[in-house]
């Protein structure tokens, strides 16, 4: 009995020390659980030698050649160091060229990482956003006070005014003004960006290993430098938000984010920049944001801006207010788009006053 009583003392202290461990590893995973995670990051085939490389829902577009990489957008430093050492892992060649899509910093910064092997591309206007002027912003982060440079105000506005569609995230200002001093001028915003050393104004065609890829400028749209890649043997498009803006993920048939009524550009412009696009000869979109999507969404895309400025056109003619349009004028056939209840009434709005001021060209 007294052996029996030793032993079950000796079970009860192993079953403590076996729970003891059993709490002491559950905390620890829940700690690490609870730790912020990166974006998921990832390379997708999309046909033959053209991948998309992921950054959570920001997404570039890498060709593989015999004698090196054709790049899309480097997106931000982190990013582009475990881009390049995935490639660098996966394949035998260097990259040639980074091409920007368009000079924004959420999709161009961090292209330094591959200043080594590579040459940047970009469209002309790209230089004159890098020139130490205010840059054209997304999310109408405008200056507002025009004193050059960017203010907390220029971010939280449009943030507070339009949460989730216009402006950034939390703490974004303070992640962008290094130096603190409560003000950001565009050398510190862009300090992430190599700038491009070839540009282009219309068209230009890059050449390697064989491999063509045409570049396009489709003309103003959400930025005012856009670039279009199209892969000619691949039947694949590479455009960023004028296609697909960030709110669209898996449904590209997604009303638009509407910020500084459609960027400060024409929406004339926005239709040209559609029809552009669908000049060209291919069968999918491989976009900055969200899917894979068929050609016939660019179609569908511009149709709704032709009917959204038709529709808001014959509302100014009548001599209605504003405030009677945002209600009446309800895009009905397009109710089972991503993003209706949500941006419907901004999508009006911000088409009102496009179409009834001269949205300037530059900031």
């Amino acid at each position: 009995m007294i052996a029996m009583m030793r032993f079950s003392k000796r079970s009860l202290a192993a079953l403590a020390a076996t729970l003891a461990t059993l709490v002491a590893t559950l905390a620890t995973t829940l700690i690490v659980q609870a730790q912020p995670r990166g974006p998921a990051r990832e390379i997708l085939p999309l046909t033959g030698d053209l991948y998309r490389a992921r950054n959570g829902n920001w997404y570039t577009i890498v060709l593989v050649t015999r004698d090196g990489i054709i790049l899309g957008d480097p997106i931000n430093p982190a990013f582009a160091t475990w881009l390049k050492d995935e490639l660098g892992r996966r394949f035998t060649v260097p990259v040639r060229y980074v091409v920007y899509s368009h000079s924004h910093f959420d999709h161009a910064a961090g292209g330094a990482v591959f200043a080594d092997t590579a040459r940047f591309v970009a469209h002309e206007n790209m230089l004159r956003n890098m020139d130490g002027r205010y840059p054209h912003m997304p999310g109408d982060m405008v200056d507002r006070n025009r004193n050059g440079a960017i203010d907390p105000d220029e971010i939280d506005i449009p943030t507070k005014a339009a949460p989730g569609v216009c402006g950034m995230g939390p703490g974004f200002f303070a992640s962008i003004d290094r130096n603190k001093d409560g003000l950001v001028p565009p050398a510190e915003l862009q300090a992430d960006i190599h700038p491009p050393d070839i540009v282009y104004s219309e068209r230009m065609r890059i050449t390697l290993g064989g491999r063509t890829v045409d570049l396009i400028h489709p003309g103003l749209n959400h930025s005012d430098d856009a670039t279009v890649m199209h892969f000619r043997d691949e039947r694949v498009v590479f455009a960023t938000e004028f296609l697909a803006d960030a709110l669209v993920t898996t449904n590209p048939r997604s009303l638009p984010s509407t910020c500084s009524a459609f960027d400060r550009h024409p929406l004339s412009e926005w239709i040209r920049s559609y029809r552009t696009v669908e000049a060209l000869d291919f069968d999918r979109v491989a976009p900055g944001h969200g899917d894979v999507f068929d050609k016939a969404v660019v179609t569908e895309t511009r149709e709704y801006f032709e009917y959204l400025v038709a529709q808001v056109s014959a509302g100014i003619r009548s001599g209605r207010p504003l405030a009677d349009l945002r209600e009446t004028i309800t895009l009905e056939r397009y109710k089972g788009w991503a993003n209706y209840e949500r941006l419907r009434r901004m999508n009006v709005e911000a088409a009102y006053v496009n179409l009834t001021s001269r949205p300037a060209l530059r900031p």
